[in-house]
């Protein structure tokens, strides 16, 4: 399912596979965003002065979680895509986007930037936006194979992806305080 991303996907198109069908693969790929999102986030806690793991993993899964929310059925009605097919576009595209993350996280555990003189944030900064672009890249790839111009795709990502996750991301962030 993650080593061919667009061959699976135009396979599970044309399967016309049910809920029923794909709830076990489902409920994999969500653990992998949801527990990606707390690692990293929780890794941010350990780097940056004033933020505390356990709100910062749940700040920035909750408001992942809560863009992808409003971004799958934006992405359905500019798609015209079925639903089950944008669901496992998406998730398939988190779990990429997760394996950056977790990989920063690695990196925050160890503090493996500060040998080559960057400061925490603008190594998680780097980071969110390497898989940001990871993302991206994979379901403009994944639904361009659907006959999804990649255009259509990118806008809906600017605008409803990180449009509504900036906003989450913003409104959440109480979480973070330490006072």
């Amino acid at each position: 399912m993650l080593r061919r991303p667009v061959v699976q996907l135009l396979s599970f198109d044309a399967s016309n596979a049910g809920i029923g069908e794909v709830a076990g693969a489902w409920a994999a790929l969500a653990a992998i965003a949801v527990g990606g999102s707390l690692i990293y986030g929780g890794s941010i806690g350990l780097v940056v002065e004033g933020w505390r793991p356990g709100p910062a993993g749940i700040w920035m899964a909750l408001s992942a979680g809560l863009a992808w929310c409003i971004f799958g059925p934006a992405l359905v009605l500019i798609t015209r895509i079925r639903m089950l097919t944008c669901g496992q576009a998406c998730l398939v595209t988190m779990a990429y986007g997760e394996g950056v993350l977790v990989s920063g996280a690695v990196l925050n555990a160890v503090h493996v930037y500060a040998a080559v003189g960057i400061d925490p944030v603008t190594f998680n900064f780097n980071c969110v936006a390497l898989a940001n672009a990871v993302m991206a890249a994979t379901l403009t790839l994944q639904l361009n194979g659907l006959g999804v111009a990649w255009w259509k795709t990118l806008a809906a990502w600017m605008i409803f992806l990180n449009g509504t996750g900036a906003v989450c991301f913003y409104l959440v962030s109480r979480l973070l305080r330490t006072n």
